[in-house]
């Protein structure tokens, strides 16, 4: 056993004669060792940059430029019919710039090994272009530091989508084992492509699904997947819109088909571009009714502020249609809105379909108010949490509602548009508030005035009626 040791220990320590067949086996190895290497090398920046097609080429072609024993190196893609520049490698600016304004044509009798490449679907593997008379063309701006060429076509399903490209300044073939390895990266350069075209189909079709959700740049966001963790469920401080035509049922009744459609579409794609104005999120749309949120999934510290310029400019706009339909004899009806701010859970609970919801009391609440408008003959109506926290608007109060399924009544306001004067009215609930007899009179004397205001005709109706008192109950 010792005798053996000694003897192995002799001959690790001998040279290994250049040429031998052992020295030949040790430089295959190498060489195989080294492409295993790169092909890992070339994975990994492909799925590291699943985002970034030129870095994925850029780095193909440097490793193919480092294990071929060349100086530069280019892709080429195709583009209808020619070939345009995608990445290169160690090429001098000017060459570039030339480059960059070629459109390469695939053809039989084409100048450069790229053309004759994508044009055959076969490897151009040129010992000497110097000499090769199918280049004889080719000027010196063209050639530059070239002699020895290779071209490998990028075949996606049969068809050449591009060309891959190494040169360099000795007049020598490129090696079967470099052939080789150039066409293993050819092939992840196609994957590379392909990739990059899902991304894209996957992303346009993500920013078409929440475009419907969310304003044009929150939507471009989370479609790259920028901001896609904010769609994840959480808790949130949000302001919640919910609005309702008023009459709906009975104008589809009376109208036709197809001068419903047009109304609709009319009416949603201006309610939905004013939400994304004030980067609002629509989280559903039933019917004609829409469940607006500000500060989800952004968070959005004045998200209050928003909800309230928001619903005034839903307003505004909404008044503005009926009377342009009023004139061709439709009549629309109101659109009323309740607002509500609170803790919700918003986050994506479609499951394998995208549905951006809330949850929580805070959503019931708003959905409360808005339906309470009916019956008070507002068309806005904001919770005492909105309307106390926004000083910049001003507001007049409608009273304390006890809604359904609440034990405690929720004082009420509503947004005050620029230029309104309700000062008679304010003064007359206030009376009403400290139990004065003579609110009575002074909401008459206020319908006489705005026999148009609804909430104060409202509040005259239950004095009449023997009710006293801000309190209205609106929980059966």
């Amino acid at each position: 056993m010792g005798n053996t040791r000694e003897i192995g220990e002799r001959w690790e320590d001998q040279p290994i004669p250049a040429g031998s067949p052992v020295d030949s086996t040790a430089a295959e190895l190498r060489d195989v060792l080294a492409q295993q290497k790169a092909t890992a090398d070339v994975l990994r920046v492909i799925s590291g940059s699943a985002f970034d097609l030129d870095a994925v080429l850029t780095s193909l072609v440097e490793l193919a430029i480092e294990l071929c024993e060349a100086t530069r190196g280019v892709i080429w893609l195709k583009r209808g019919d020619d070939l345009y520049l995608a990445a290169h490698v160690n090429y001098p600016p000017g060459w570039v710039a030339f480059a960059e304004t070629l459109a390469l044509k695939p053809s039989a009798d084409a100048t450069t090994v790229s053309g004759l490449a994508a044009f055959t679907g076969e490897v151009v593997n040129v010992e000497d272009i110097l000499t090769d008379q199918r280049f004889r063309t080719l000027t010196g701006h063209q050639l530059g530091d070239y002699r020895g060429g290779l071209a490998v076509p990028l075949r996606q399903g049969g068809t050449v989508v591009g060309v891959i490209s190494l040169s360099r300044p000795e007049a020598r073939a490129f090696t079967d084992r470099q052939v080789a390895l150039v066409q293993t990266f050819a092939d992840q350069a196609v994957i590379a492509i392909e990739n990059t075209r899902l991304i894209a189909e996957l992303e346009a079709r993500n920013r078409d699904v929440l475009s419907r959700y969310f304003s044009p740049r929150l939507a471009e966001r989370l479609a790259n997947g920028t901001d896609v963790k904010q769609l994840a469920a959480r808790r949130r401080e949000v302001s919640v819109l919910f609005t309702d035509l008023a009459d709906f049922t009975a104008l589809v009744e009376r109208i036709s088909p197809e001068l419903l459609a047009e109304l609709l579409n009319e009416y949603l794609a201006g309610m939905t571009a004013i939400v994304f104005e004030h980067e609002g999120t629509v989280a559903k749309i039933v019917g004609d009714a829409l469940h607006i949120l500000f500060g989800a999934p952004d968070e959005q510290v004045d998200h209050g502020e928003r909800a309230v310029l928001c619903a005034l400019a839903l307003d505004e706009f909404s008044e503005r249609m009926r009377n342009t339909w009023r004139a061709s004899g439709v009549a629309l009806g109101v659109t009323r809105i309740g607002i509500h701010s609170g803790p919700a859970i918003v986050g994506n609970f479609g499951g394998r379909i995208f549905d951006y919801s809330a949850y929580g009391d805070t959503i019931n609440v708003a959905a409360r108010l808005e339906a309470a408008n009916a019956r008070l003959g507002t068309r806005i109506c904001a919770s005492s949490t909105v309307a106390e926290g926004q000083s910049t608007f001003r507001w007049r109060p409608v009273g304390d509602l006890l809604l359904k399924g609440k034990t405690q009544p929720l004082r009420a306001y509503e947004p005050l548009a620029p230029g309104d004067d309700f000062d008679g009215y304010t003064s007359a609930f206030e009376r009403l508030v400290a139990g004065d007899p003579g609110a009575m009179g002074a909401f008459a004397a206020e319908v006489g005035n705005r026999p148009e205001d609804r909430l104060c005709s409202f509040h005259l109706r239950r004095l009449l009626n023997g009710e006293a008192g801000p309190l209205i109950r609106l929980d059966a």
